[in-house]
């Protein structure tokens, strides 16, 4: 599950490449870190914290690794096997309640044509805190035959947008919907959040089947909104 989370996030860090011809193979890369936030699931009120790191670049890659503030290194992984996207998936024993080094981050990037170039993302205070999801409900509530889910959220002040995944749990973890980074365009801006879905984007069947809704709040670093800064992250589940 952990990988699906990240892999719907890794999608601003290719953004900033659209731009290139595909067809061209050049050597350069993007590089981002960013701070993401949980809850802790032995003590919910606690947020705990790690860092995320992706390159990605249209010339493959044979290798990256990356150095923080403070001078400790390590390998980010090529786990598609394709060369161009190499990043970390945190386990749970990697996050902490202590916010992750700030500051400038090194990566060093291999590329298979044996060139080596080298990038740098920072880090800043501004973190975010994992969304307090308030309801995960299916309407009509006195029906039988739903045809709407909504889900509702505390409203986070310093977030830029939220973005939403679907993913069936029943027995494995497949995602079955996304929703792309969306913000509030009320005014005055709303207090409490909610986002609804026709049932007829999910894969029903006759079968009671669970599905986890995971609700990311997102701050970016520049008002590009490409590369991110900090990601809070929150999930529930519902069984239709």
């Amino acid at each position: 599950m952990r990988k699906l989370f990240y892999l719907a996030c890794s999608i601003f860090v290719m953004i900033s490449l659209t731009g290139c011809e595909k067809s061209t193979v050049v050597s350069q890369a993007t590089a981002d870190a960013f701070i993401k936030s949980i809850k802790d699931p032995n003590n919910p009120g606690q947020p705990i914290y790690t860092v995320i790191h992706s390159v990605f670049s249209y010339n493959p890659i044979s290798s990256v690794s990356v150095a923080s503030p403070g001078g400790q290194t390590i390998q980010l992984r090529d786990y598609d096997k394709l060369g161009n996207s190499f990043y970390n998936m945190p386990t749970l024993s990697s996050y902490s309640q202590i916010v992750p080094a700030l500051g400038t981050y090194t990566y060093t990037v291999t590329f298979k044509d044996n060139e080596v170039l080298t990038y740098t993302n920072s880090i800043s205070s501004n973190i975010l805190p994992p969304p307090t999801i308030l309801g995960l409900n299916a309407v009509p509530v006195a029906s039988a035959t739903k045809d709407s889910v909504y889900i509702s959220w505390a409203a986070i002040s310093n977030a830029q947008a939220y973005q939403i995944k679907i993913l069936n749990t029943t027995s494995d973890t497949t995602q079955v919907k996304y929703i792309a980074p969306f913000t509030d365009a009320s005014n005055p801006k709303k207090d409490i959040l909610r986002y609804g879905f026709p049932v007829s984007v999910l894969p029903l069947t006759s079968s009671k089947q669970t599905f986890t809704f995971v609700l990311d709040a997102l701050l970016f670093e520049t008002t590009d909104y490409i590369n991110l800064q900090a990601l809070g992250e929150s999930y529930m589940n519902i069984i239709l």
